[in-house]
């Protein structure tokens, strides 16, 4: 009995050696960084197996070290210098106001339908700064509506009249033009193209005055998220019409868009590199994203100024694109003070790619197309 015992146990130790043999050197590390993971496995005859886990979509924003804009994290040096105040600076887009300066160093840009069916641009400054951000121009209705949720203050030219104290009305404090050098006009452009401001002087004159601002905040407007799963493909260009006047082209080229715009105000019916300039008029460079975001909602007309304005509380359509990918749904708000709830077809929950933004607020009666 004994030397059976025996004679079994050798068996058993021979085949365990004899067996595949696993280190350290032949497993593939498991990384919260990537969307998936892969462990191989490597064998004695030097075939490779591989088995892939369920994707890795943890993502939670950080108020404190990201980006309410792009829902990236920020180095040490960025997020140490918080908190800071949101600053929306109401940037024209008038044919004699292009090609404009600072939005490409915006922190994110919303792009919204003004009178004459040529739209305007909210430029959103936070931890990103530029010396040269203009043509600066007058505040519309539907502007408080995309600021209030950063607890922002809004900078502005100035504003048809009692429009700017009914934006103060609804809790989000208003800047107009000051003296240089905070705000100054430049002699290149004729007025009312021609006010510039230099982003981090603003922001002293606007702590000067203590307005409020949300600590340590804010949030992002909608939900940033790793998750693309149902999303489809074939968006490589995207039109954007707002009006018979206005339209705007983005096509991918790498992993950004780069914009382009039809102008009927223009001689010029064709579609054009929509351009940034620097302060020294030295260098030039297409406007280009990485995301970009449609909000759509009914149009009406502001009744203290019959300025028409784009409804961005209740319910609307909804697009989101991203690197030649997109998704369509649908957006919820109960309240300009509250973000908006993104879900698609399936009403599953839509999850923005970290990434930078460019916000189109259209009216229902604008028309999106999407291309390959």
């Amino acid at each position: 009995m004994k030397k059976s015992l025996i004679t079994f146990l050798l068996l058993v130790l021979v085949s365990c050696s004899s067996g595949d043999e696993i280190t350290e050197d032949n497993v593939t590390s498991v990384s919260n960084d990537t969307p998936t993971t892969t462990l191989s496995t490597q064998k004695s005859d030097d075939t490779t197996t591989t088995s892939t886990t369920d994707p890795v979509f943890a993502y939670t924003f950080d108020v404190e070290k990201m980006s309410p804009f792009t829902g990236k994290e920020l180095p040490p040096e960025t997020w140490l210098l918080r908190p800071k105040r949101v600053i929306a600076f109401k940037i024209d887009n008038n044919i004699n106001a292009r090609p404009q300066s600072g939005l490409q160093e915006a922190d994110a840009v919303h792009e919204i339908l003004v009178e004459g069916g040529m739209t305007r641009f909210l430029a959103f400054f936070m931890d990103k700064t530029s010396t040269y951000l203009g043509p600066i121009r007058s505040a519309r209705p539907t502007d408080p509506t995309l600021v209030r949720p950063y607890g922002g203050t809004l900078v502005v030219s100035g504003a048809t009249d009692g429009l700017i104290p009914a934006i103060r009305d609804l809790g989000v404090p208003v800047l107009e033009e000051q003296s240089a050098p905070a705000m100054f006009r430049i002699s290149e452009r004729k007025a009312p193209h021609n006010l510039y401001a230099d982003t981090e002087l603003v922001r002293e004159k606007i702590n000067d005055r203590g307005f409020f601002f949300l600590q340590p905040g804010p949030n992002p407007i909608y939900p940033f998220g790793l998750d693309q799963r149902n999303w489809n493909t074939g968006a490589n260009k995207i039109t954007v019409k707002y009006s018979e006047f206005t339209t705007v082209i983005w096509k991918l080229d790498g992993d950004k868009y780069s914009r382009f715009i039809i102008d009927d105000y223009s001689d010029n019916k064709e579609a054009t590199a929509h351009n940034f300039i620097t302060q020294d008029g030295n260098y030039t460079d297409i406007l280009k994203t990485e995301t970009i975001v449609i909000i759509q909602g009914p149009l009406y007309k502001d009744k203290a100024t019959t300025l028409p304005s784009v409804l961005t509380v209740g319910v609307g359509n909804a697009y989101v694109f991203n690197n030649g990918n997109f998704v369509k749904g649908t957006w919820r708000r109960g309240d300009i003070s509250e973000t908006f709830d993104l879900v698609d077809e399936n009403q599953n929950p839509i999850f923005v790619p970290p990434s930078s933004q460019w916000v189109h607020i259209l009216p229902n009666e604008g028309e999106i197309s999407i291309d390959n």
